[in-house]
């Protein structure tokens, strides 16, 4: 469904008692534009065009409730900017009452609308409904519904204060009415004008489609390889300039040299990631390519001759799935390489080529120039595809096809706002999911991802928001600010989708963590400790469980050295022993989360999960912090073994993850 900007209804009273004119207005691109009016008869109106986007039209109408809706060339579409709404015969429409409101109601402003931040389906019978209200003392919000309800939770953004509940029923037509209480006076909100009409949701027709990202990857630990630093199990596909794995590196060593690790050096450690409690890999790109990073694909049906083949591959998904770990690849589809075979043929043929419409041909002759083509951030070696060829499309499924045909259990998904959006939400998400619906997607994006996940594009994103929150923590940094920070997904984001967010600390493409903290094991203990304990699911970039250092690009991507034993590492231990102990507690990996306390650089809250629950207590300054924290029980420390009933102090850059003893 495209998103649209709708002025929706501007009510201009021209008359006293029985005639008021009233404008319809819509803003967006389009060949016509009509108003559907149900309630008059032949009621279909054409809508005048007044400049590029803007439409309107003028009626006179007598009092009374009237249901419209827009047909926009052709289609019908209901006005998301009208919290109005009613199932009248099987369809949604708006309604709007015109002249004077003669019920008597009190009146309340309200936030609830047909959209995923207010109704948020997951599946059959299972959904979670919201709505805001103007921020107020005392103030009360509350839900009759024919269901259970399983669950509420307030949050206020700006001057809103939102509800949500996560609600399960077993009718096929949910109804429900909230209630709001404030100042001493009690408000219903319906969909009705007099709001004692109850909002209706349809299970048997969505007009929002269900979204639920795989359960497998709900609070898994994942772990990131680039697989030509990771670890070299077979010499024999070495190429021919590999370097020492131990030499002094460089940066030209480290960007343009191969180290000769592979996909057989995987398979070699999946039982050093089992001891890590690994449940997922995601492997930078693995398709031939010519470069190390293997951003410029050259074949993405072909495993890169370096990394083994695509027997290796295979041999490395049994692996893996015997130890119950899963694969995820790189898709890198906004680009190709310049040795891609379709580029190639460009290069060669010229304006003969069959494949100029899968590229951004901007001049003749087609040189290896950004000026000749489009490129990825004007790299010459990266021309980017046309994705509005659906030949170009025909063939990306063909590879996403193959590769999760073969056992992959998701994709990563490279640049995805250097894409638009509806390549992903009307094209490869419903192909991935039609292929298998627990494939995991995963898209790549710094930012607030919420556009996202209103029309699903992704089950995840690479959570960068909370990256920036942590280490700015650690730093020493305020609890109240990495409170604040991450509330602004916390709260925007469809709460089933929160388990599964990739919580990192750092990747190919940012400084080590180890780094970033200027090499401080306090600052270190602190940020590894939320990432293993926050609500999301983990992500490990290789080599930062023992402490690998190095800047951004290239100097993040160091060979592992596997020379020294892990074990023996300080940052291993605690590292190992944060991921054994998620990896065995229910709360940790599917758990609610609560933030209990905050002042000045102490910050706790609670993890909890049915009859499990884990208290996590932090103080990220150089000082102690005085505090009054009631334990509702006797709760044991991970990390000193000490028991606790009562907190009241919390020393310097101390670290509490405290658990109830079974």
């Amino acid at each position: 469904m495209k998103k649209v900007i709708f002025l929706g209804f501007l009510l201009l009273i021209m008359g006293r008692c029985f005639s008021y004119e009233i404008t319809f207005i819509y803003t967006l691109p389009a060949s016509s534009v009509q108003v559907a009016i149900e309630d008059l008869s032949g009621g279909t109106f054409d809508m005048q065009r007044i400049g590029e986007s803007f439409w309107k039209y003028d009626i006179d109408l007598q009092q009374g409730k009237y249901y419209y809706r827009y047909i926009v060339d052709g289609k019908e579409t209901y006005d998301p900017g009208n919290n109005d709404y009613e199932i009248v015969h099987d369809r949604l429409l708006n309604y709007k009452y015109v002249g004077e409101d003669e019920t008597g109601m009190p009146k309340i402003k309200y936030k609830h609308s047909m959209q995923r931040m207010f109704i948020n389906p997951i599946r059959y019978g299972e959904i979670y409904l919201c709505i805001g209200v103007e921020k107020a003392n005392n103030q009360k919000i509350s839900i009759i519904v024919n269901g259970d309800i399983l669950s509420s939770e307030s949050f206020i953004v700006d001057d809103t204060q939102y509800q949500r509940f996560h609600v399960k029923s077993n009718a096929k037509i949910l109804k429900y009415l909230f209630i709001c209480e404030k100042d001493k006076t009690v408000y219903t909100i319906g969909s009705s004008k007099d709001s004692s009409k109850m909002f209706e949701f349809d299970f048997d027709n969505p007009k929002i489609s269900y979204f639920d990202p795989p359960q497998w990857a709900k609070g898994s630990i994942y772990y990131q390889i680039f697989p030509d630093r990771f670890f070299n199990g077979d010499t024999e596909n070495d190429p021919s300039t590999v370097r020492p794995w131990y030499e002094e590196y460089t940066s030209q060593s480290l960007s343009s040299h191969f180290y000769g690790g592979d996909l057989a050096g995987i398979i070699q450690k999946i039982d050093y990631l089992k001891e890590l409690s690994v449940g997922c890999i995601y492997m930078n790109p693995i398709f031939e390519a010519p470069s190390t990073h293997k951003y410029n694909t050259t074949d993405y049906m072909k495993v890169d001759p370096s990394f083994g083949n695509e027997k290796t591959l295979i041999d490395l998904l049994q692996k893996a799935h015997s130890q119950e770990i899963k694969i995820v690849l790189d898709g890198v589809f906004n680009h190709t390489g310049d040795t891609f075979f379709a580029m190639k043929e460009n290069f060669l043929k010229q304006q003969n080529s069959q494949y100029l419409d899968w590229y951004n041909i901007l001049s003749f002759p087609i040189t290896k120039s950004s000026k000749s083509y489009k490129c990825w951030w004007d790299y010459p070696d990266l021309p980017q595809l046309n994705l509005y060829n659906p030949k170009v499309r025909a063939y990306i499924a063909q590879v996403v096809s193959k590769w999760s045909g073969a056992g992959v259990d998701g994709w990563r998904l490279d640049a995805v706002d250097q894409i638009p959006n509806w390549f992903w939400k009307e094209f490869f998400m419903p192909l991935a999911k039609g292929i298998n619906k627990e494939l995991f997607i995963v898209g790549e994006y710094w930012k607030d991802s919420s556009i996202y996940f209103e029309e699903p594009s992704f089950d995840s994103v690479m959570n960068y928001i909370f990256r920036d929150a942590t280490v700015a923590y650690a730093k020493g940094g305020s609890s109240q600010n990495f409170i604040n920070s991450v509330n602004a997904y916390l709260n925007k984001y469809p709460p089933q989708v929160l388990h599964s967010l990739w919580n990192i600390l750092g990747s190919h493409d940012t400084e080590r963590i180890f780094t970033v903290l200027g090499e401080d094991l306090e600052k270190l203990r602190i940020a590894v400790a939320i990432q293993m304990t926050f609500i999301g699911s983990p992500i490990i970039y290789y080599g930062d469980e023992i402490g690998l250092t190095g800047g951004k690009d290239p100097f993040c991507r160091k060979p592992f050295p596997w020379d020294k034993d892990p074990s023996s590492n300080d940052i291993y231990s605690i590292y190992k022993t944060l991921t054994t102990f998620r990896a065995e507690n229910p709360a940790l990996k599917y758990g609610s989360l609560k933030f209990i306390y905050s002042k000045l650089g102490l910050l706790a809250y609670e993890r909890e999960f049915g009859e499990d629950k884990v208290i996590v207590v932090i103080n990220s300054r150089s000082s102690s912090n005085s505090c009054n924290i009631e334990l509702d029980s006797q709760y044991k420390d991970l990390f000193s073994k000490a028991y606790y009933k009562k907190i009241e102090t919390v020393g310097p850059k101390e670290v509490l993850i405290l658990y109830r003893e079974r």
